[in-house]
């Protein structure tokens, strides 16, 4: 099973999709002449990319998203300055082959703002839905059981709930009990 990869000034190769998207990848990189660590993906002569940076499992087999017999075209995949807030961001895809046709151009584009907006979108989503941390839950734990045993008048309830007797959960580290009392004492300046 084999595909043809067009690259260069309208050089060619054969390759084998019958190995993993990783093998596959280091194989079209030196091929082509790209640094080992340069992001690459495949595109068909349409400008659809196969999109295989992106597999969540590299050792997976090239043939799972490669058609035997098909033209690809090698393309670079620009990202963000590293250091940066978009240093995750996507850029660019840059075919490597000279003098691409501008509809391949265009599709790439578009492909590249799609995944960008994705993104972004996919990041705005999570940041609402932030889990809280393990401290926020212990103060607020501590705090509510502190206030429970106020008002029931028990200091004692919360040592059979498996909280010591300052509302804290027994099996809390000393770092962690140092820190709810440190913030204990602020909240009552």
């Amino acid at each position: 099973m084999f595909i043809c990869i067009k690259h260069g000034d309208n050089q060619q190769f054969l390759a084998n999709i019958h190995c993993s998207v990783l093998l596959l990848m280091h194989y079209l990189r030196a091929k082509v002449g790209l640094e080992r660590t340069d992001p690459i993906d495949l595109c068909e002569e349409n400008g659809t990319l196969k999109l295989l940076f992106l597999v969540k499992f590299p050792e997976d087999s090239a043939s799972k998203f490669l058609t035997p017999r098909v033209v690809y075209y090698v393309c670079k995949v620009e990202r963000g300055v590293p250091g940066t807030k978009h240093e995750h961001g996507y850029r660019a895809f840059h075919p490597v082959f000279n003098n691409p046709p501008t509809d391949l151009l265009d599709s790439l584009r578009n492909q590249c703002d799609f995944l960008e907006k994705s993104r972004l979108k996919m990041l705005k989503s999570q940041d609402g839905k932030k889990p809280p941390t393990m401290e926020s839950l212990l103060s607020s734990m501590a705090g509510q059981v502190v206030a429970q045993g106020k008002s029931t008048g028990k200091s004692g309830a919360s040592l059979s709930s498996g909280l010591d007797e300052e509302g804290i959960p027994r099996k809390t580290t000393a770092a962690a009990k140092a820190r709810l009392e440190a913030s204990r004492r602020d909240k009552h300046r």
